[in-house]
């Protein structure tokens, strides 16, 4: 990799998942002097299919030979719709058949960015846990568990929901809502799976498959890439607690339960599920929050820390990738002395798309939960549209170069809109709850402008 002038600028992110080792591959590049802490053991990774939209997709190509380690390890990037009673409703590119999304298990997606930033010399600390974060003037830190103090120009919050930011960046940690649902997850060896002939012929001639099922209160992702085959099943919650979990394993009679009269296909891919147990993620929800930078800028969260998303906005990891060209952008336009400015712009640029972003989500739900099928018969195509052409068309690095100065100087006064989310919408801030209204008052949530 040819890096860019050295900036002069340390940065130390915390957090070695997508969002943290995406910017620090690219704050690498822009002349960035960067390093990880991670608070995991080296090469523990987990985490189902996942899909990286266009956008996403444009500064990597100029790390040399990354997209080609990253299209080995994905899958043909076409998602085939099944009604719950397996009528095939149309299959469909994911994002744009002419650019491709990049489909792929979370943790090979993970484990590419891990080796190559390591290839790079990317300094990576494993089992290394933040416990505080301060800010002191020209520079911010982090109190580890060890009760070492690390210190750099900026940090960079990429550790997740759970991050310990909070408290600087916005004042008090939001608590979670109920989105009213949860998800059963699994991924298991193909082999003994496809020894079941219903499982086999849907799988049939094909190295790598994907499907969504929909159905009442319910849908399934399903996938098999490789050896390996996963499936996530979202079905409406029975109540309980508001715990956020992503590993607690239960049975999977209630996953089960809710395809009761779907296609035989279902239930034989769930009961071939190795010793009948899933992890069960129980999908909670926080209000859209515009904060992301510190009140002196030295703090900057990305990623989840910044906006968790429904796994049904199939934007998560996109978003948070994007996340990590703008800042590294932001800060390399920027320079080391105006480091505060650049990490309020970036949060400033992104905060809009974003939400818009994890709106889809739930539109995506009710979709897939609530759908009304002779509408799909003459449009079977809304069944394939998981994420808008606003989304994919998109580049954050160039909007970036292209906005950095307009919006800078609109920090201080200046008159400045954001032209990268939903063409024909003026944002309007929303609340968890409205949205959770709308659904169980059945009333569709409508919003003008061009979401498709």
């Amino acid at each position: 990799m040819e890096r860019e002038q050295d900036t002069g600028i340390s940065v130390l992110v915390v957090g070695g998942g997508i969002a943290g080792l995406t910017f620090a591959i690219e704050a690498h590049r822009k002349g960035h002097n960067v390093r990880v802490i991670e608070r995991r053991p080296r090469g523990e990774t987990f985490g189902e299919m996942i899909v990286i939209s266009t956008s996403a997709l444009h500064t990597p190509k100029k790390w040399p030979g990354f997209m080609e380690r990253a299209r080995q390890e994905a899958i043909t990037p076409v998602l085939n719709v099944k009604k719950f009673d397996g009528t095939l409703i149309g299959t469909f590119p994911l994002g744009d058949p002419n650019n491709p999304s990049l489909a792929i298990y979370r943790s090979k997606l993970h484990k590419v960015l891990n080796e190559y930033g390591l290839q790079l010399g990317i300094p990576v600390e494993y089992s290394a846990t933040a416990s505080d974060f301060f800010e002191e003037g020209d520079h911010a830190g982090v109190i580890l568990d060890d009760g070492r103090r690390l210190t750099a120009d900026v940090v960079v919050a990429a550790d997740g929901v759970g991050t310990k930011s909070w408290a600087l960046v916005v004042g008090s940690k939001d608590t979670p809502i109920s989105s009213g649902f949860i998800m059963y997850r699994v991924t298991f060896p193909a082999a003994p799976a496809l020894e079941n002939p219903v499982i086999a012929k849907q799988f049939e001639g094909f190295k790598d498959r994907s499907f969504l099922y929909a159905g009442p209160g319910a849908h399934v992702v399903t996938c098999k890439s490789g050896d390996d085959i996963c499936w996530l099943l979202t079905r409406r919650e029975d109540g309980g607690d508001d715990i956020e979990d992503w590993a607690q394993a239960t049975s999977t009679e209630k996953a089960l339960k809710a395809v009761e009269g779907w296609a035989p296909f279902m239930t034989e891919l769930i009961n071939a599920t190795p010793n009948r147990t899933v992890l069960e993620w129980k999908l909670l929800w926080r209000n859209p929050q515009p904060q992301w930078a510190s009140p002196g800028g030295r703090i900057v969260q990305i990623g989840d820390a910044a906006h968790p998303f429904l796994p049904t906005s199939a934007s998560g990891g996109t978003m948070a990738m994007e996340d990590a060209y703008s800042l590294a952008a932001c800060l390399q336009i920027a320079g080391k002395n105006d480091v505060p400015v650049a990490t309020k712009v970036h949060n400033h640029l992104r905060f809009e798309r974003v939400s818009c972003a994890q709106k889809t989500g739930f539109k995506n739900r009710e979709l897939y939960h609530k759908t009304d099928w002779d509408a799909v018969a003459k449009n079977p195509g809304v069944m394939g549209k998981m994420v808008g052409k606003w989304l994919v068309h998109h580049d954050p690095e160039h909007y970036a170069h292209e906005n950095y100065r307009k919006c800078a100087e609109h920090l201080s006064g200046a008159p400045f809109e954001n032209t990268n989310a939903v063409p024909g919408y003026r944002y309007k801030p929303w609340t968890v709850q409205e949205l959770l209204h709308a659904s169980e008052s059945g009333k569709p949530v409508q919003d003008e402008g061009d979401w498709s």
